[in-house]
């Protein structure tokens, strides 16, 4: 499978590389930013969030982490079959491989 690679872990780690998703995350990113610079009250709150956001997603790792690692084989197995959800995906809908621009238009 070329989009999956698996790292040291040995766990599945997905590349995805679609420029559909690539092209409209970006897209998104530069009007979050955009919106951010040109307001400065909006900015402290999107900032205040984002550090918010940053801590609970740490401390959910961390405590999450032990019952993942119980769960490895159950978790392996939903990954393989998201993968191959993934890739069949990719090949029933040519249009992922389109940016986002040309979607529209």
């Amino acid at each position: 499978m070329s989009k999956h690679q698996v790292d040291p872990m040995g766990r599945v780690v997905f590349r995805v590389r679609l420029p559909l998703v690539r092209s409209a995350c970006t897209s998104l990113s530069v009007l979050y930013g955009d919106t951010k610079r040109r307001n400065a009250s909006l900015k402290c709150v999107c900032e205040g969030l984002e550090n918010s956001v940053t801590m609970l997603g740490s401390a959910a790792f961390h405590r999450v982490s032990p019952v993942i690692t119980k769960l490895q084989p159950q978790v392996s197995l939903a990954n393989d079959i998201a993968c191959k959800s993934l890739d069949w995906l990719e090949e029933t809908f040519p249009v992922l491989h389109t940016p986002a621009d040309q979607v529209t238009t």
